[in-house]
């Protein structure tokens, strides 16, 4: 029989996070304001129904954003702040999509649901244009192309520039129509460096080890969890906000009251505690 009272999880906050962590309370409060206020708005959701590609999409969006949400939240508890900050570029994304869709609730979202077919389809003609490809694999991806081209004989003319997308524009000019650009600026590019390890990244995660010299987190830590926690929130409330817009649920009072809070406590912790706030 295995002792259960001996074991000890390949995974644990050490003591001395979880006291600084503690200072961050009010804040990671106000992520769990935000998980009870989408899972509201879900519930409420059970009225209504997805009567349009616009409706499925933004549904389709805002329960993935709902989930990215909840992993960075979890992942601020844990001390991975930068980690959670990368989960934010995806929280922008979603938002600026969903914004810009709403513009041409029609065709929008129409496009964004025939993409998919579309993308796989490209994908695999990049394949089969290799010179080579491991043994077998040109007749499974022949074979996938000739299932594919029925989908989207019928659309692939709406999609000319292959590496568009399917917007047919960069997520910089579909921010900058729904006048996200200065966020895009501001923000995206730091979410993103983290994302993809750029070394203000790193430097941002640096350390006075117990001998006073310079060296690299590896585990929990405090920096970058504030952000993170502030980020992942503000951009999660922005999408609650169109999402409830686009189906009428009459939340926005709460939806409002939860960012007020967040700012309140923002500022708050800045101010009193600016050394974890940097």
């Amino acid at each position: 029989m295995v002792d259960m009272s001996a074991h000890v999880p390949a995974f644990a906050v050490p003591r001395e996070f979880a006291v600084k962590l503690a200072t961050l309370d009010e804040i990671l409060d106000v992520g769990n304001d935000g998980k009870q206020i989408a899972e509201a708005i879900l519930t409420g959701l059970h009225a209504h129904t997805c009567d349009s590609d616009y409706k499925r999409v933004a549904y389709l969006i805002f329960t993935k954003a709902f989930k990215t949400f909840q992993a960075a939240q979890t992942l601020c508890r844990c001390g991975f702040g930068s980690d959670a900050l990368s989960l934010c570029g995806t929280l922008f994304e979603n938002v600026v999509d969903l914004l810009y869709m709403g513009r041409a609730p029609v065709q929008r979202p129409r496009r964004y649901i025939q993409y998919e077919q579309v993308e796989k389809y490209h994908q695999v003609r990049k394949l089969l244009a290799r010179k080579r490809l491991p043994k077998g694999r040109r007749k499974i991806y022949r074979e996938y192309e000739t299932s594919l081209y029925p989908q989207v004989k019928t659309v692939l003319k709406f999609f000319p520039p292959k590496k568009k997308g399917w917007s047919q524009k960069s997520l910089f000019e579909r921010a900058r129509e729904v006048k996200a650009d200065v966020a895009y600026q501001e923000s995206y590019w730091i979410f993103c460096g983290h994302k993809h390890t750029l070394p203000m990244a790193a430097v941002g995660l640096t350390i006075l080890d117990a001998s006073g010299q310079l060296d690299m987190t590896t585990g929990p830590n405090i920096k970058g969890v504030y952000h993170a926690a502030e980020q992942s929130s503000d951009l999660f409330l922005k999408l609650c906000k169109v999402f409830q817009e686009t189906f009428g649920l009459s939340m926005l009072a709460k939806i409002q009251k939860c960012c007020d809070e967040l700012h309140q406590v923002s500022s708050s912790l800045i101010a009193s505690h600016p050394d974890i706030c940097e």
